[in-house]
């Protein structure tokens, strides 16, 4: 047989086996294929009218997500191109009048909108509503409606929600993005689990509301929310709570948590903890006044620390990490922790090193070390405030230079997780650092992931790999029954 007959064997094979997975779709009954359909774009979905086999099935789909974001980079967008708005919005409206599904699990809106800036949004805002109450009566479980999407929309252009958003037996989850929570009836939201709100104006009385009418919440999350002061969760059944404070917002907000198990916080100096010893799993970081804070606040930023002694997982961020590194460097006691497990997501630098081990120094309970490493080789406070650029820090030995006791590296880390690795001397010295002095150490697993820097090309060649490989595992280690793992 000739090369060519070969090939055009293979081809038809290749077109058998097509076909048989297509006759295999085809086979499938109506309620499968209509969930399969479920899971693509919407837009996507609708175009399967397109094959004879699916025709209309696409209006029993229970997901239904309009995203203006789909249809250009939203880096590169133009907002007076109004091209894609009008897209989506026909697209909204065609799959509104032919859905034919009495329920629906989640409905998605997002869509820039800004009442003032252009002709025709106030028509457009009563519409929204429209689609906002046909999703209600379906009966919807996850309700996300977001009116900032990829633009920068002010307050005085958000959209004020019908009221009967917030009055629903059926809803689960909700996020809202950029709109104007006002009820004017009390809210009923009796299955509600989760609540997201992210660029939000909500009082404290409105919170209050809030709370009281979401008694199955179980996880809220308020990103760069404004005119909050005081949160008070009272309720058993909420665990989970993440904050992110608006940057540009110099106010404190008071928490009290007594029930709360898991808490995140972004923007922890200007915040007052109440009720803590609850939580098992803290999150912390600070915002761009962070060493203001840490040399003119610094009793009250150690308490915070002191506050959660008892977390058993706690996850620290660069500018977090920079603070301990600052208490080392003026000579400020830093406190000791209790907790279990290290969560550090963090750029991996010569500024960083000194917080960090006073993390380990500090921590002599510690039995899990989990190192997410970040793009990047420069704190930004180096560009804005030179203030760390005074003290003399040796990166290329600071390791080796470490002389005082761990504690928890003799007596109880046993794993050692490091992400995004990359093979930097920083890096690497201080993953030998580590197998030095780990005595009790069980297992290290080194994650590459070099996807997560996307601008760099892809460090880890056969020849690179085998060497790092290579330096790691012969590398003096104080515990021998260490597993080593490179993913």
């Amino acid at each position: 047989m000739s090369n060519g007959d070969a090939e055009i064997s293979i081809c038809e094979r290749q077109k058998v086996a097509l076909n048989e997975q297509i006759d295999r779709i085809s086979s499938l009954p109506d309620p499968i294929l209509a969930h399969i359909l479920s899971l693509l774009p919407t837009e996507d979905a609708v175009k399967t009218v397109l094959i004879r086999r699916f025709g209309n099935l696409w209006t029993y789909i229970h997901n239904l997500d309009f995203d203006v974001c789909l249809y250009h980079e939203c880096t590169e967008v133009d907002y007076e191109d109004t091209v894609d708005e009008e897209r989506l919005i026909n697209l909204i409206r065609h799959v509104l009048i032919l859905h034919q599904r009495s329920d629906i699990h989640r409905f998605c809106l997002k869509l820039e909108l800004n009442l003032w800036s252009t002709p025709g949004q106030l028509e457009l805002a009563n519409e929204i509503d429209t689609w906002i109450r046909f999703a209600l009566r379906k009966k919807v479980k996850v309700l996300e409606l977001d009116f900032k999407a990829c633009g920068n929309s002010g307050p005085e252009g958000y959209h004020k929600l019908p009221n009967v958003v917030f009055i629903s037996d059926f809803i689960t989850e909700l996020k809202l993005v950029y709109c104007c929570v006002e009820p004017r009836e009390h809210i009923q939201l009796a299955s509600l689990k989760s609540l997201s709100l992210n660029g939000i104006l909500i009082c404290d009385k409105m919170m209050i509301d809030i709370l009281s009418g979401c008694p199955a919440l179980e996880s809220l999350f308020l990103y760069e929310c404004y005119g909050l002061h005081k949160l008070d969760f009272t309720s058993v059944n909420l665990k989970n709570v993440v904050i992110e404070l608006d940057c540009h917002d110099s106010s404190r907000l008071e928490v009290s948590c007594p029930y709360v198990t898991s808490l995140n916080i972004s923007g922890i100096e200007r915040t007052d903890l109440y009720n803590v010893s609850s939580i098992v799993d803290a999150a912390l970081e600070f915002d761009n006044r962070f060493f203001d804070c840490a040399c003119g606040q610094y009793r009250e930023v150690k308490m915070l620390f002191e506050q959660l002694y008892d977390a058993e997982v706690f996850t620290l961020f660069t500018r977090a990490i920079l603070v301990f590194t600052i208490w080392v460097l003026i000579r400020s006691p830093c406190p000791s922790m209790n907790w279990r497990r290290l969560v550090l997501k963090t750029m991996l630098t010569k500024w960083h090193f000194p917080g960090i081990a006073s993390l380990l120094r500090n921590s002599p309970d510690l039995e899990m070390l989990d190192i997410h490493i970040q793009p990047g080789t420069k704190p930004f406070c180096i560009h804005d405030d030179p203030w760390l650029m005074e003290y003399e820090i040796d990166g290329e030995n600071f390791w080796d230079l470490q002389r005082s006791s761990f504690h928890c590296l003799r007596s109880h880390l046993k794993t050692i997780r490091i992400r995004s690795f990359k093979i930097k001397s920083c890096a690497v010295k201080l993953v030998h650092f580590l197998l030095r002095k780990a005595c009790v150490l069980e297992k290290l697993v080194i994650e590459t992931n070099w996807v997560s820097y996307p601008d760099e090309e892809n460090p880890f060649t056969s020849e690179t790999w085998k060497e790092f490989s290579e330096d790691i595992h012969s590398c003096p280690r104080a515990s021998p029954q260490a597993v080593i793992l490179i993913l």
